[in-house]
Formats: C-alpha cells, sequence, structure tokens
C-alpha cells in the first residue's frame, strides 16, 4: 500500500466499549499503514484492547496516552468499559472523559509534534470538537454505524432527544469531517442526504467495512469452540450462531425461551452467554449437538467457519458487518440504540436478513423461533442468496480502486494537507 499521509500526527480519542474500541483501532490500523503518526489515548483497563495494533505498528508511528479515568458520581469505582455497565450509563462515560481535556491540553502544548487533527468517536463528540477548538485544529468524528442511522437521528430525532444525547449529534453534525464504518453501495443516498442537507460540506468519508487486525488470544477464549465446529462440517453449515454482543443483559425468561427453541430446534448450535442463567439441565439435554459459551467467545473465528450457516444476532453494526463478510445469514432481533435501524436496513431495504424478533424486553415464542432456526440453514433461502452478493459487494468496495478504499485515501490526503 503506498504511503502518503506524510507523518501527519492525528489524536485519536475512542469511546470505552468494545463495540467502539475494535472498529477505532481497525481505522487507526488503516490510516498507518497509509503512512500517518498516530498516538492513542487510552485509560489503563482499556490499553489491552489495544495491544494486537501496538505489536503490528513501529513505536516510531503508533503511541500510545495513557491517562487515569475521572472519578464519576454514577459510574461505579473502578469501572472503565461500558461492557460492566448498561446502556444507560453512555452519557456518564462522555462526561466522565470530558474531565481528559485538560491533561490533554497539557501533552499537546508540550508535544515536540502536536497532533494536527483529532478523530473521535461519536459518543465523545459533546466535547471532543470543542477540544479540537481550543488546541486550533479540526476534530473528525468516528461514527461507528451507517448513514441510514445516523441520517434518521439527525433529520428525525434531534430535537425530542434528552439534552445530553442531543449535544453528542450536535458535535458530531458540527464537526470537520465525519468517517463512517460503512460503504457508498448500501448508503449512497444517506451519505448525500447527510452531506447536502445536515453537515453542508463534503467531508464525509464511508470507509468500511474495516476489516478486523488479528486480534490474538483474549483471556478466556473457549478453546474447545473450533475443533468442534470442525467436527460439525459434514454438511453444509448446519450450525446457527446465537450471541448478542457485550453490552445485552438478556432476562430470565428470555434465556428460557431461546434455550427451549434451541432445544426444540434440533439445529448444532453455538450459543454465547454474558449471564451464568442457562437454564438448569439444559446443556445436558442438548450434550453433543450444542455448545455454550459462558463469557468471551471468538466471535469473528465462529462465524467465520465453514460450519456456521446463520447467526442470530442483536444487530449491533459490528456484529451485523462480520456476519455479512463471513457469509452466513443472519436472524435479526434488535434490542436498542441502532440495532432497530441496521434491521430496518438490512431486513427491509437490503433483504439479506430475516426478522425473527425485536425489543429489549421482548420475550419471543419459542416454537416459532425453533422454526426459524431450523429453516435458517436451507441453503437456497432468497435472503442468503442476496447476503452472498452484499459480502462480495462489501470485499469489493475495500479492494483497491473500490469505493472505500478511495475514500480512504481520501480522507488521509486531506489530513495530510492540513
Amino acid at each position: 500500500m503506498p504511503s502518503y499521509g506524510n507523518g501527519v500526527h492525528v489524536l485519536m480519542i475512542p469511546y470505552p466499549g468494545a463495540g467502539h474500541i475494535l472498529p477505532l483501532m481497525d481505522l487507526t490500523h488503516q490510516l498507518l499503514l497509509r503512512g500517518l503518526t498516530v498516538t492513542i489515548m487510552a485509560t489503563p483497563k482499556n490499553l489491552h484492547f489495544f495491544n494486537p495494533l501496538l505489536s503490528l505498528h513501529s513505536s516510531s508511528t503508533l503511541q500510545t496516552l495513557v491517562l487515569p479515568f475521572p472519578s464519576h458520581s454514577s459510574i461505579p469505582h473502578g469501572v472503565e468499559n461500558m461492557q460492566d455497565v448498561d446502556i444507560s450509563f453512555v452519557p456518564d462515560f462522555a462526561a466522565a472523559l470530558s474531565k481528559l481535556r485538560d491533561p490533554i491540553v497539557n501533552w499537546f502544548e508540550t508535544h515536540v509534534f502536536p497532533p494536527a487533527a483529532i478523530v473521535s468517536d461519536m459518543l465523545l463528540c459533546s466535547w471532543t470538537p470543542l477540544l479540537a477548538s481550543r488546541l486550533g485544529i479540526p476534530n473528525v468524528c468516528f461514527v461507528v454505524t451507517n448513514a441510514h442511522a445516523a441520517s434518521s437521528w439527525w433529520v428525525n430525532d434531534l430535537d425530542s432527544m434528552p439534552d445530553c444525547y442531543r449535544k453528542l449529534h450536535l458535535g458530531c453534525i458540527q464537526s470537520w469531517g465525519l468517517v463512517f464504518n460503512s460503504f457508498d453501495e448500501i448508503d449512497n443516498e444517506k451519505t448525500s442526504l447527510i452531506k447536502e442537507e445536515i453537515i453542508k460540506h463534503d467531508r464525509l468519508w464511508a470507509v468500511g467495512p474495516l476489516l478486523p487486525i488479528e486480534r490474538g488470544p483474549i483471556l478466556g477464549q473457549d478453546d474447545q469452540v473450533i475443533p468442534w465446529l470442525d467436527s460439525c462440517h459434514k454438511v453444509d453449515k448446519p450450525v446457527v450462531y446465537v450471541g448478542f454482543g457485550t453490552q445485552i443483559k438478556m432476562s430470565k425468561l428470555q434465556m428460557e425461551a431461546v434455550a427451549l427453541a434451541l432445544e426444540q430446534s434440533r439445529v448444532r448450535f453455538v450459543w454465547v452467554v454474558k449471564e451464568s442463567m442457562v437454564p438448569p439441565g439444559f446443556e445436558d439435554h442438548v450434550a453433543g449437538r450444542g455448545l455454550v459459551i459462558k463469557g468471551w467467545a471468538p466471535q469473528l473465528a465462529i462465524i467465520g467457519h465453514p460450519a456456521v450457516g446463520s447467526y442470530l444476532t442483536h444487530c449491533g453494526w459490528n456484529s451485523a458487518f462480520e456476519g455479512i463478510l463471513a457469509g452466513v445469514l443472519l436472524l435479526a432481533w434488535p434490542m436498542q440504540a441502532d440495532h432497530f435501524l441496521n434491521a430496518a436496513l438490512l431486513v427491509d431495504e437490503l433483504g439479506v436478513a430475516v426478522r425473527v424478533c425485536e425489543g429489549l424486553e421482548t420475550v419471543p415464542d419459542a416454537t416459532k423461533l425453533a422454526r426459524t432456526l431450523s429453516d435458517s440453514l436451507a441453503m437456497n433461502l432468497p435472503e442468503r442468496v442476496r447476503a452472498k452478493k452484499l459480502r462480495k459487494t462489501a470485499l469489493d468496495s475495500i479492494k483497491e480502486g473500490g469505493s472505500s478504499y478511495k475514500a480512504l485515501d481520501d480522507f488521509v490526503e486531506q489530513l495530510s494537507n492540513l
């Protein structure tokens, strides 16, 4: 890959949640490959996320700025990542991290080669554009979702949002530039709308799918799952993967319904659970036919395995993208945040997913869900055929000459001109 970033220095400020840190890390990797110099701000307990990236790049081009996590009356002591709390804490984390403005300014003013721009997560844009303005440099808002979701919020919902959310969305809109983890072929109409009607300039880049860098082993990895999947691969894609991300905590009734559906469906499955509320006796009933993984699981390796045919997902954008790139059929159960808008895009507009349920507290009908799980493994489903085409389109966009490849090149060129 050509290097034309001229070593221009950029400060990346991630939001402390796995679904935000990981795509920002993948974006950072692409910027480094194109010749930029990067500093990533992190708090001590989130630093380990960046180890794979730090091992890939020289310390002359990639540094970390480690600052202590500021105390906040609403955030439990010692908690530095959203995976330890629920979604209601989003504004509290942004408010806590805003207290790092002065330490960042001090670091900037004493740096021999200070950054020419900030790239900050959208959930921090209640304060990062003001920080950038104080430093006399531009802020680029990194939007971890797609323009369909963002345009819906910015056109329809701004006036009805609570003030803390309205402030961060306005910060996004008022930033010097916007980067989306999406691609033109599914988002062009909405990115055009945002440029023409909302931000009134062209500094918007759809650079996805941001391919995950090799993460390496993480503590808690379940070593048995890949050999087990290898043993399942006797017929075409016979396994359903069930996983709802790092943020969703399911109720006892929801767990029971999913367990009953998996049992009734007779499908082979891998089910990743955050809680230890798996119904008693369930694992014995499905022994040999299904695996339950408690805690962290190597999701990319699982859904990329040739034995996996479908994926029951909450429709977080990262997870949905991973499913699309793995060529599996998405079974959508949107629950919160952008999930509903992502499901509408994937199910209603693109026709590459099947909606099975929706709502954070909804308890699905186990018999219906069992039938859906069983039916989802058929190879001739129209959604599966369309999903395969979408996978190819997505991968073509990041090849040299593709829409996202060119957008990344242009983004780096604009930064290098600052």
